[in-house]
C-alpha cells in the first residue's frame, strides 16, 4: 500500500527510500489499532491529516453514524490548505440521501466514484451530494464496530480521476480495518468499565455477600459484604478459608452432598441453609445459593 504514498514527502536518495513510506503506512495502522480513551479523537485527527498528506489527496474524512444508524452524527476532516471542498457539511444529514451507502456499504467494502458528474446510475444519490460538496472523485470504505455499521472512511479529490488505483483500495482497506479494530476495542473497554462500576455499586448496596470459587486454581473470592457478615475486614481472607473448618461439622456432610448433586446435574441450583463459623468463634446461620459452571466432561470450573 505504501507504493501510492506521495513520493515528494521523502527524498529519493538511498538513505530515505521506501523505508519512510512503509513506516508512515504502518504508523497510521498501529495508531488506529491502539486508540486509547481520552486520546482517541486527537490521534484520529492527526493520522487523518498524515494520511491525506502522504497520499497526496485534497481531503480525507471520517463519517460516524448515530446510534440508530440513520444519521451522520459526526465528521472528522483533514483538508489541504487550498482544497475547495466541504465534507464536514455531511454532519447531521440522514442516510436517506445516500441509498447505496445505507443499503450496500458493509464492513471493509469499498465505494468508488471516479467522477461525481458522470457516475453510474446506482450511485446517482451519492454522486450528486458529494459533487455539491466539491468532491469530484471519492473512495469510501465501510466500518463496522460492535456488530453494527459505524460509518465510513473516505479519500477524495477535487478533480475527477480516470481510476482509483488498486493500491488505493488496499490502503483504504488496511487503514479502515485498523481503525474499526481500534474503535471496537475502545467500545469493549467502555462496556467493561461500565460493568465494573455497576458491579461495585451492587456489591456496596446489596445485603447479600457474594463469593466465587475457581476450581481450576483452587481460589475463592469473597465480596466485602460477605466478609463483614462473618466479622472479617475487607483486606482479610485474600486466599480463602478452609471450607471444612468454616462449615459446622453437623452440616458439612449435607452441604457437600448438595454441592455434588448440583455439579452432577441432579439440581439446577445449589441451595442450602447451614451454619458458618464467625471470626469470633460463634456459629451463624446463613442461606447460600450457587450456580456452578460445568464443562462438557462434568467437571466443575
Amino acid at each position: 500500500a505504501s507504493d501510492i504514498l506521495s513520493p515528494q514527502r521523502w527524498s529519493s536518495t538511498a538513505s530515505r527510500a521506501t523505508f519512510g513510506l512503509d513506516v508512515t503506512c504502518t504508523k497510521i495502522a498501529v495508531d488506529f489499532q491502539n486508540l486509547a480513551a481520552g486520546e482517541a479523537l486527537r490521534v484520529v485527527r492527526a493520522n487523518l491529516d498524515l494520511l491525506r498528506e502522504a497520499a497526496g489527496l485534497d481531503t480525507v474524512f471520517l463519517a460516524a453514524y448515530d446510534a440508530a444508524g440513520e444519521t451522520i452524527d459526526s465528521v472528522e476532516v483533514a483538508k489541504g490548505l487550498f482544497a475547495q471542498c466541504s465534507p464536514e457539511v455531511l454532519r447531521g444529514e440522514t442516510l436517506e440521501r445516500f441509498p447505496w451507502i445505507r443499503e450496500r456499504l458493509t464492513h471493509t467494502r469499498l465505494l468508488e466514484i471516479r467522477d461525481t458528474l458522470h457516475a453510474r446510475p446506482e450511485l446517482a444519490g451519492e454522486a450528486l451530494r458529494f459533487g455539491e460538496l466539491g468532491l469530484r472523485a471519492v473512495l469510501l470504505v465501510g466500518l463496522r464496530v460492535r456488530g453494527r455499521m459505524h460509518g465510513f472512511l473516505g479519500l477524495a479529490a477535487c478533480e475527477p480521476c480516470t481510476s482509483w488505483d488498486v493500491n488505493f483500495h488496499l490502503l483504504l482497506k488496511l487503514i479502515g480495518s485498523s481503525l474499526a479494530s481500534g474503535l471496537e476495542r475502545l467500545a469493549l473497554e467502555a462496556e467493561a468499565e461500565s460493568l465494573r462500576e455497576r458491579q461495585a455499586l451492587a456489591l456496596h448496596c446489596a445485603n447479600d455477600g457474594l463469593w466465587d470459587y475457581d476450581a481450576s486454581g483452587n481460589r475463592t473470592w469473597f465480596s466485602p459484604r460477605w466478609k463483614t457478615m462473618l466479622g472479617y475486614a475487607e483486606d482479610e481472607l485474600t486466599r480463602g478459608p478452609d471450607w471444612n473448618r468454616l462449615v459446622h461439622p453437623e452440616d458439612l456432610a449435607r452441604v457437600s452432598q448438595l454441592i455434588r448433586d448440583h455439579v452432577s446435574g441432579k439440581s439446577p441450583l445449589f441451595e442450602s441453609v447451614h451454619r458458618l463459623r464467625h471470626r469470633d468463634g460463634e456459629w451463624r446461620w446463613v442461606m447460600s445459593r450457587a450456580k456452578g459452571k460445568i464443562d462438557d466432561k462434568g467437571r466443575l470450573l
